[in-house]
């Protein structure tokens, strides 16, 4: 969903489904119903506020921000959701931290190869506040949403939930594994290199990599990480 003009006092509301909300429907079989929905402020540029203060930050963000059209693609959309909390006074919410064994992790970068060991990758995600003893309530996840693109990567043994044709990003529900002594949570999940020809390092990559993100998303929290994964043609 999106705004198609905000610069009157006219607010138009511009709704589309998704790709896999079409096919769903298009299923006609009951099986397509609203049962939830989420807001986000990808727009927002909040260092606007830093810059301006509340008051005029605010008003400057109102009036001039740009509202992206809605997206039928839902990977593409909702990047940054909006979180309601039972504390109004949170002013700092968790980060997911990253950690592989086995791959080669170097910042924030998994290198695997195609053929050779490793050629998957035991990642954990972790919610955390650095310095403090507890992440705020509500932000605790009990599901995840991994996106991995299907054309050089798989989660192993995952459950699938679609592949977008276009795209081909498929998305993954993984259920944490863990709790942290902060509240928080940990999820973990096997990446595998797909079968991959030569000719697909050459299109995608630079002959001898391919790079390319992998997304993990708290279902409840709305909180998000990425990631590089760069395949080796080894």
């Amino acid at each position: 969903m999106g705004f198609l003009d905000h610069s009157t006092n006219n607010i138009i509301i511009d709704a589309v489904l998704t790709d896999a909300g079409r096919r769903k429907l298009a299923d006609n079989n009951s099986s397509f119903k609203l049962a939830f929905f989420s807001l986000a402020d990808d727009e927002v540029d909040y260092t606007i506020i830093q810059k301006f203060g509340r008051t005029v930050g605010k008003e400057k963000i109102t009036k001039n921000t740009p509202i992206f059209e809605a997206q039928t693609q839902g990977a593409l959309a909702l990047k940054n959701r909006l979180l309601t909390l039972p504390d109004p006074t949170v002013i700092r919410l968790p980060t997911m931290s990253l950690g592989v064994g086995p791959g080669s992790l170097s910042g924030n970068t998994i290198t695997l190869n195609r053929k050779n060991n490793p050629t998957i990758a035991d990642v954990t995600v972790t919610q955390l506040i650095d310095s403090q003893t507890r992440i705020p309530d509500g932000t605790g996840d009990v599901m995840f949403t991994v996106f991995v693109p299907d054309r050089f990567l798989k989660i192993q043994d995952g459950n699938t939930l679609q592949v977008e044709p276009t795209t081909r990003i498929a998305s993954y529900n993984v259920v944490k594994s863990a709790s942290t002594s902060q509240g928080g949570s940990q999820a973990s999940f096997i990446l595998e290199v797909q079968e991959i020809d030569d000719t697909s390092f050459n299109v995608y990559g630079n002959g001898s990599t391919i790079s390319t993100v992998v997304a993990v998303v708290g279902d409840q929290s709305g909180l998000r990480k990425e990631f590089m994964v760069d395949i080796n043609k080894a």
